[in-house]
C-alpha cells in the first residue's frame, strides 16, 4: 500500500496499535476524514490473530462517504462469515488459504461499485465492441475478467469451499479455540517466550507468534524444521508491525482443523530442543 500514495498523491493513514496489538481506535475520527475515499482493514492478522473490531471502521467509513475494503484473506477460512450481514464494499480473500488451489482469489463488492469500475487488464470476452477509435465492454462479471480463466483452480476452489462448509465453520472456529487455549497454556508453562498479541480468545484466531529471547526466529525455525516441526518464521509480510515491535521478525505456528493437540505437544518437544542447543552456545 505505501508505494500507491506518491503516484497518485494520495496520503496514506495508518490506525495505530495497542501494546496487545488491537487497533486503537481513539483518534479514529482524525484518521478517517472527509477527504478519506477509501478505507482498508484486515479481518485478522496473520502475525497475530488478532481478530479486529472492524464495526468502528466500517461505522466511521459510512459517515464520511469513504469506501470500505476487508482484507478476509485470514478471516474467511477461520470465521463464519455472512456477506448479506457484514455490508462490505469490498471483501477479498484467497482460495489457498481454505484449503484450496493456489493462484485463485475473489473480490467480492457491492454490485453498483463494479459497475463504475473500469477494467484494469484488457483481453478476450471483456468487451462487447472494439472500434478503431473505443471499445466497450461488457456486462458483469466479464467485464473485469479478461481472457482465459483458472477454470480448474476455480472448480477446485468450489470443491474446498463446499469440503469447508460440510465441516462447518462454526465447528472449525471452535476447535480453534480449544486448540488456541492449550497452546498458549502450555506456551506460557514452558516459559522464557515473547508471545505476541491479544490473551482474549473471542479475539484472535488460530495463530501465535513468538520469540525466543536471544536466538533469531530463522535458527528457531531450522532447528523446528530438523524435528519434523513446520512454523514460518520472518516478518511474515508485515515489516511494519516488526517495525513496531523492534523485532527482526517472529515465529508463527498456526492451527488449524486439521491439528491436534499432539501437534502441540510437539511444538513444545522442540522448543525444549532449541533451549539446550542455544543454552549450550550461550554459556561459552
Amino acid at each position: 500500500m505505501a508505494d500507491v500514495g506518491p503516484g497518485k498523491k494520495a496520503v496514506l493513514k495508518f490506525i495505530p496499535l495497542n501494546e496487545d496489538s488491537t487497533l486503537d481506535f481513539s483518534n479514529l475520527q482524525e484518521i478517517i476524514t472527509t477527504k478519506t475515499k477509501l478505507v482498508a482493514i484486515s479481518q485478522m492478522s496473520n502475525v497475530t490473530g488478532t481478530i479486529h473490531d472492524i464495526l468502528p471502521v466500517q461505522k466511521r467509513a459510512k459517515e464520511v462517504g469513504a469506501k470500505l475494503l476487508v482484507d478476509g484473506a485470514q478471516g474467511v477460512c477461520h470465521l463464519p462469515v455472512n456477506m448479506k450481514e457484514m455490508e462490505y464494499d469490498f471483501y477479498v480473500f484467497s482460495a489457498h488459504k481454505m484449503l484450496g488451489p493456489t493462484g485463485v482469489g475473489v473480490l467480492y463488492a457491492k454490485e453498483e461499485i463494479l459497475e463504475e469500475m473500469p477494467p484494469w487488464m484488457g483481453g478476450g470476452d471483456m468487451i462487447a465492441q472494439v472500434y478503431k477509435e473505443k471499445s466497450t465492454y461488457a456486462e458483469l462479471p466479464s467485464k473485469l475478467e479478461a481472457g482465459t480463466p483458472n477454470i480448474a483452480g476455480v472448480i477446485g476452489f468450489g470443491s474446498a469451499i463446499e469440503y469447508l462448509e460440510n465441516i462447518g465453520m462454526q465447528e472449525i472456529r471452535n476447535h480453534e479455540i480449544e486448540l488456541l487455549s492449550y497452546a498458549l497454556n502450555r506456551l506460557d508453562d514452558f516459559g522464557g517466550l515473547e508471545l505476541y498479541g491479544t490473551r482474549d480468545l473471542s479475539k484472535r484466531g488460530g495463530v501465535i507468534s513468538f520469540n525466543f529471547p536471544g536466538v533469531h526466529p530463522h535458527d528457531v525455525g531450522t532447528i523446528l524444521d530438523e524435528e519434523g516441526i513446520a512454523i514460518r518464521v520472518g516478518h511474515h509480510c508485515a515489516q511494519p508491525f516488526m517495525a513496531f515491535q523492534n523485532i527482526p521478525g517472529t515465529c508463527r505456528a498456526s492451527l488449524y482443523l486439521y491439528n491436534t493437540k499432539d501437534d502441540i505437544d510437539r511444538l513444545i518437544q522442540g522448543l525444549i530442543k532449541v533451549k539446550e542447543i542455544f543454552s549450550r552456545v550461550l554459556k561459552r
